[in-house]
């Protein structure tokens, strides 16, 4: 996965270079804000009780208009996932942090909206147990996958003074738990909510 990400954000700053002379159709900016985080697992409804939890994500975004109203538009952003959950052992958060590196098609019809969809590949950082009955921390990375990989559909309004509003859903499309034999595989699914600045371009 460490060489996926290499290959990926290289791939991205070539494209920079190479599209330098266009600058007309290049755009990027600064993001942040809330993902409404939640895990899918199979477990749920037998004996374990799963909840949404918020976390935050923040980043930088680059597009590239390469038609009138379509553009190609990757981020990368550090982003955290999770759930709380409980079970007749235990009442406790999983907190995640990703490094996630959407890849997206971007289509805007209007000068003030765009609906945008594709890909999104995460790279976990940091995975910490928070018990809920006993307030200990516990590092869990082991029990989780490093990659993480997901589908993203969303929308943005394109607002005066250099402001975007973004809603998005991301679908998990991978299993992000191991095989840990206690645990069953749960995939990482959020709302995320971000307001952007501008900084050149759409």
């Amino acid at each position: 996965m460490k060489k996926l990400f290499s290959v990926l954000i290289t791939i991205i700053i070539c494209s920079v270079f190479s599209i330098s002379s266009a600058q007309s159709n290049l755009g990027f900016g600064l993001k942040g804000g809330i993902n409404v985080a939640y895990q899918s697992t199979p477990g749920e409804g037998l004996n374990v009780n799963v909840e949404n939890i918020m976390r935050f994500h923040g980043g930088a975004y680059l597009n590239y208009f390469f038609l009138d109203n379509i553009a190609i538009q990757p981020e990368l952003l550090v982003s955290g996932k999770g759930s709380k959950w409980d079970d007749p052992y235990f009442d406790t958060k999983d907190l995640l942090t990703y490094i996630d590196l959407p890849i997206l098609i971007r289509y805007q019809p209007v000068k003030l909206l765009n609906i945008h969809a594709g890909p999104q590949f995460g790279y976990l950082i940091s995975a910490v147990q928070d018990d809920l009955s006993g307030d200990e921390k516990m590092d869990i990375k082991d029990w989780y996958n490093n990659a993480d990989i997901g589908l993203v559909f969303g929308a943005e309004a394109n607002l005066p003074f250099n402001i975007n509003l973004t809603v998005r859903y991301i679908l998990g499309l991978s299993e992000v738990t191991n095989d840990v034999e206690y645990i069953e595989p749960w995939k990482n699914n959020f709302i995320q909510v971000s307001i952007g600045y501008r900084i050149k371009g759409r």
